[in-house]
């Protein structure tokens, strides 16, 4: 009898589940996991529940040996809708408890959503953005981004009074340059998805009635050009190694400050109208 064994990882059933509140997961006989982020079956809405699960999906879908490439999209007309507002404000609702719980609920899951994606999942990613909606950076941060016609990208954190912290800015800076993005976040500018793909935000835009079968048909043209999984999952590596350089950086920099700045600000996440800056012309 061996002395040692290995832990086994939650299979796939089982995590399927434990997300099932969150993401609706599909996986195909090759390998393809699709993870539908979702609020009650509609389009997702931004709280601290879906702040942290993002971060804990990576890590589970990145321990599943039998996942090969991981597609991530959103319900409906929204890539995000909006604010849970009660969410945010059981952590914001006075000092005492904003200071006890900022670093776990906020500051943590904040860099771990990050980080788990581009440390930890080592097989190939897709994007397809199916509208417009706030914190896309996790999407610019996929191996391949592609868009519905009707997405726009806005950074809108200044204009709501927050500093830009949170990775979408850094991404921007890197993907634009830095006197584009400067100008996008100042002015919460929009950004339509032909503007996206001309300036190299996204790959394709695609009808949003086509796009997860296309998310799904460059999957397949991920695994058909390279049927080994061990020259994948190294192609995969190298490719993030930019991310993981940028966010090593600047990107605990970024955040810590913008941390700073909410305890100084106080800012009410539940008031916030992002949907109406994030849906402007």
């Amino acid at each position: 009898m061996s002395l040692t064994s290995f832990i086994e990882e939650a299979p796939y059933e089982e995590y399927r589940e434990r997300f099932a509140e969150h993401f609706v997961i599909d996986r195909d006989a090759r390998g393809v996991l699709t993870a539908r982020m979702h609020t009650n079956g509609g389009p997702a809405v931004w709280g601290m529940e879906l702040h942290r699960a993002l971060g804990q999906l990576f890590k589970v879908v990145a321990a599943d040996d039998d996942n090969e490439v991981l597609i991530l999209t959103g319900t409906g007309d929204y890539w995000i809708d909006g604010i849970d507002a009660e969410s945010f404000r059981a952590v914001e609702r006075d000092d005492e408890t904003f200071r006890r719980e900022s670093y776990f609920k906020w500051y943590r899951d904040g860099m771990k959503l990050q980080e788990n994606l581009i440390w930890d999942v080592d097989i190939p990613t897709i994007a397809a953005i199916n509208g417009p909606g706030h914190h896309q950076e996790f999407a610019l941060l996929c191996d391949m981004t592609i868009c519905s016609e009707n997405t726009k990208f806005v950074e809108a954190h200044y204009a709501v009074g927050l500093a830009p912290g949170d990775a979408l800015f850094l991404v921007l800076q890197e993907q634009l340059g830095y006197k584009r993005a400067n100008y996008a976040m100042y002015t919460a500018q929009s950004i339509t998805a032909e503007e996206a793909l001309t300036w190299g935000l996204v790959n394709e835009v695609v009808a949003k009635d086509e796009l997860l079968g296309r998310a799904v048909a460059l999957a397949n043209t991920v695994l058909d050009s390279q049927p080994d999984p061990v020259v994948r999952r190294i192609t995969s590596r190298i490719v993030k190694r930019r991310w993981r350089r940028l966010l090593t950086d600047d990107f605990e920099m970024h955040f810590g400050h913008e941390m700073w700045a909410t305890m100084v600000h106080r800012q009410d996440h539940g008031a916030m109208d992002l949907k109406g800056i994030v849906g402007k012309g």
